[in-house]
């Protein structure tokens, strides 16, 4: 164990337990922004959504120890890594930040010191050498790139954000920070994150071509709170997705942004996204997209720019954008349209149109309350209407329980805990947790959590892989967090019925009350486990997101970190290795922000083949409300999102990829479908013999009880069939025949809308439940093969 001193204490402690947006601090209370009280102009304040406050309750006494030690933790899977460092502060490594001295060497070693390169390579593999980097506050002269690689977490000081500024020697076209891993693809760039810190290129000549950030990456990466600060009237750009020939990845979620200056804030470019509460100020173009299939922007803040989304540059089309909840002010236009677009409570002030479609203005004077849609419609009953020029549609009413005091959607900052003392925090490890890869941590654990539940303390796992044989129990009061992605994982016999499943984490009981917040954590499986279920959640909160898991990660397979990497490699005989990943039970509400739920379609540390079969994604019967932002879901047998009776539920862009592997072997194999106790598919409407009909679903909505569904930006790919990467062999040259079901129960009054629902190598975009197709990719295509704006009844 590591032990530091007590000004190192604070530190780490203030470093990594970073969580987001949720920070005070009178210096820059400019990187959180709120909305004012009449739901129109935002202002600024120092605080948050994230309800964190009620940490700043006392402390226990009694019985509740103090902490004995941070440990740095350990990558236990890494070959001769006992010395093996995970935290670096860039000071280590000789950086000044003394806003005079070239700190660019310094950084690069920190991120590259004791053999980290890119694509994970050699001894490591992806996931066996995570590295954070604490930068101080201060003021860093960067002169050339900053390279990041896999498995690369940036941090900054979230009470003072330290200022990363381009040298005025800068060359042209050179990133201050490149995220992009080269070695491997962008769609591959995983476990990256950057939070808390300030770009700022304004000491570089206006004329340069600056890009303060190249964000090319995919899934569990995590971008937060941070600033870009540029020149006004510059060619300089704040974000830009640039994998080479590998594109601009395909992530999930950004969120809590400022932009000031420059000639674009955030250059597009990645097949989709979740964008949440950007501002921009005195940029020419806030929003500029040059590739997009689909990408959900929320609370978009635009102040003196000349076009706040340009969805019509570079006569780009075929994407679809949805944009909720926005602001301009003083700016040209609002939304450049040219492609299937879906706008929703939206309110300008000293502004030119709200949108401008291929060149022409609309003449729609205000948006507040309202929605407007661009491109193919359907009614809810089978009949496509075209909105080639744009119409109004009627809004969808929000259930209060999921909208914030001004009727915009709640939303909820990853917490940060950064107004809380040393004390207040607690490592698993006090209680005895080894983090091992080996050891059973799961009495250890367990004590941990329920202590520190009773002592308002935070639980923070060192990173480490925590190996846990039966239910862990989360009661209320609880907050975990971890470091670069902590790994918890489920082994043993109490995860192997799959006529009995059980949780592996059990966030509350039916009925019980108060706060749980989980971040920075990774769930993953040992080994072959068909009574698995990942994750349960029964618990609500007292308030609106009090239950909340911020950047939270699920991966089944893959890494050396798990048996299922050398146990499931037969081609054709996919193993079950869980039963199912999360379960919203009926007293749950939850709210979800930048989830990944992945069953491993390759290796990310080795060259095995991958044939995992899990058996469920995502399963809520909840009754709400529930807030789903930014989540993926792939490679799952049966389905990856299945909603039966659920009611109040926003989603903001939802991500599935089918198995690769199907349908060889057909689905529902390897399971065995239980339509009693899960409503799970069986696939009887298959009737014509064709194997791609037999693959899993993206999206089932089930039950005549249903009710205020909300979905905005779905991204349902097929890209194989079959084991190896084999070409798509439907109808037509299709890979699947179906992918979204609704229940042939549902009406008007159930209040279910699906917004720019986008698919690719389907034959039908939308069948009931009685095998009726509602809408066909052919009939509606655009975005990665077929687009529907808007699916509802009007």
């Amino acid at each position: 164990m590591l032990w530091f001193s007590f000004q190192s204490l604070v530190c780490i402690t203030s470093f990594f337990l970073q969580h987001a947006a949720s920070a005070q601090h009178h210096r820059h209370d400019h990187l959180h922004v709120l909305r004012s009280g009449n739901g129109g102009i935002y202002n600024y304040t120092n605080g948050n959504n994230s309800l964190a406050s009620a940490l700043e309750l006392g402390l226990g006494s009694g019985g509740c120890p103090a902490s004995q030690s941070y440990d740095d933790g350990r990558s236990p899977f890494l070959v001769n890594g006992q010395n093996y460092r995970i935290f670096r502060s860039v000071k280590d490594f000789g950086a000044k930040g003394d806003g005079e001295t070239d700190d660019t060497d310094a950084f690069n070693r920190a991120i590259s010191d004791q053999s980290r390169m890119g694509g994970g390579k050699g001894r490591a593999g992806t996931t066996g050498q995570p590295a954070l980097i604490y930068i101080p506050s201060g003021t860093y002269i960067i002169s050339s790139t900053v390279q990041l690689w896999v498995g690369t977490q940036i941090i900054g000081d979230v009470l003072e954000p330290p200022v990363i500024k381009a040298s005025s020697i800068m060359r042209n076209g050179t990133q201050l920070i490149s995220a992009f891993d080269f070695a491997l693809q962008s769609t591959t760039n995983f476990y990256i994150g950057i939070r808390n810190i300030v770009l700022d290129s304004t000491d570089v000549a206006s004329n340069k071509t600056i890009f303060c950030l190249n964000w090319a990456v995919s899934q569990a990466t995590n971008l937060l709170n941070v600033n870009f600060t540029m020149p006004r009237d510059s060619q300089h750009i704040g974000i830009e997705m640039d994998g080479g020939n590998s594109g601009g990845g395909s992530g999930l979620f950004m969120g809590d942004l400022a932009f000031s200056g420059g000639l674009i804030g955030l250059y597009y470019n990645n097949q989709q996204y979740a964008l949440k509460n950007l501002r921009f100020d005195n940029v020419k173009t806030a929003i500029a997209v040059k590739h997009a299939f689909t990408v959900t922007m929320q609370d978009i803040y635009c102040t003196n720019v000349e076009i706040c989304v340009d969805a019509g540059m570079n006569d780009v089309s075929g994407g679809s954008i949805s944009l909720l909840d926005s602001v301009c002010d003083s700016c040209g236009v609002m939304v450049n349209a040219s492609t299937s677009i879906m706008l929703e409570n939206l309110e300008t002030h000293n502004s030119g149109p709200i949108i401008r479609v291929n060149g022409q203005a609309k003449l729609i004077p205000d948006l507040w309350g309202k929605s407007y849609v661009l491109g193919n419609v359907d009614r809810g009953n089978g009949s496509m209407i075209p909105a080639t020029n744009g119409s109004l549609i009627r809004p969808i009413q929000r259930d209060d329980s999921l909208v914030d005091e001004n009727g915009r959607y709640f939303t909820k900052s990853q917490p940060q805990y950064a107004n809380l003392p040393l004390y207040a925090f607690a490592s698993v490890k006090d209680a005895g947790a080894a983090g091992d890869g080996v050891t059973d941590d799961t009495q250890a654990i367990q004590q941990a959590l329920l202590a520190n539940a009773n002592c308002n303390k935070v639980t923070f796992f060192p990173y480490g892989v925590y190996v846990v044989t039966d239910t862990l129990y989360v009661p209320p009061g609880s907050r975990l967090v971890g470091q670069v992605l902590s790994v918890i994982t489920a082994s043993g016999l109490r995860f192997a019925n799959e006529d009995d499943p059980q949780p592996m984490i059990q966030v509350g009981k039916p009925g019980e009350k108060g706060v749980a917040e989980f971040s920075d954590l990774l769930f993953s499986v040992a080994d072959i486990l068909p009574g698995l279920i990942v994750v349960e959640v029964s618990m609500a909160g007292e308030q609106q997101g009090d239950v909340s898991f911020h950047n939270v990660h699920y991966r089944i397979g893959g890494a050396r970190d798990s048996l299922l990497q050398t146990s499931c490699q037969e081609v054709s005989k996919p193993c079950k290795a869980a039963f199912m990943v999360i379960h919203l039970k009926e007293t749950s509400s939850i709210y979800i922000e930048n989830s990944w739920l992945w069953t491993a379609d390759h290796d990310l540390d080795d060259s095995y083949n991958q044939q995992i079969g899990t058996g469920r994604g995502l399963y809520s019967v909840s009754k709400g409300p529930t807030w789903l932002l930014g989540t993926g879901s792939e490679h799952h047998t049966l389905y990856a999102y299945q909603f039966e009776n659920a009611k109040n539920v926003y989603a903001a862009m939802m991500q599935v990829e089918s198995p690769y592997w199907q349908p060889s072997p057909r689905a529902p194999a390897p399971w065995v479908p239980d339509a009693v106790t899960w409503n799970d598919p069986d696939f009887s409407s298959c009737q014509q013999n064709v194997s791609q009909c037999y693959m899993q679903w993206a999206l089932r909505i089930l039950g005549d009880d249903t009710d205020g569904l909300h979905l905005y930006g779905m991204a349902f790919w097929v890209f194989f069939n079959g084991p190896n990467y084999g070409s798509c062999a439907g109808p037509n040259g299709s890979c699947q025949i179906n992918i979204v079901e609704l229940d042939d129960e549902l009406e008007s009054d159930n209040d279910v809308a699906l917004y720019n629902l986008n698919t690719k190598s389907v034959v039908n975009m939308i069948t009931d439940s009685d095998g009726t197709v509602l809408a066909t990719q052919d009939k509606n295509s655009g975005s990665w093969g077929g687009v529907v704006v808007a699916y509802r009844d009007f």
